[in-house]
């Protein structure tokens, strides 16, 4: 599945957003984890602080019941 979002200038994840779903219940699970990710590293143009667009393809591997 694939997220976008945006980083912003203080490193938090903001308009998080499924592009591309699998299923409404992975979707979510998704959104959850990037939304609560620590705070990542800001862009930078000319030494400056800004917003970053960011797209992100997550990857879920559910295991068979033994």
């Amino acid at each position: 599945m694939l997220v976008d979002f945006v980083i912003d200038e203080k490193g938090k994840v903001k308009d998080a957003k499924v592009v591309k779903g699998v299923h409404p219940l992975l979707d979510d699970e998704a959104l959850r984890v990037i939304n609560a990710s620590p705070d990542w590293k800001p862009g930078k143009v000319g030494g400056r602080k800004v917003k970053s667009e960011m797209s992100l393809y997550v990857e879920f591997r559910l295991e068979k019941k033994k």
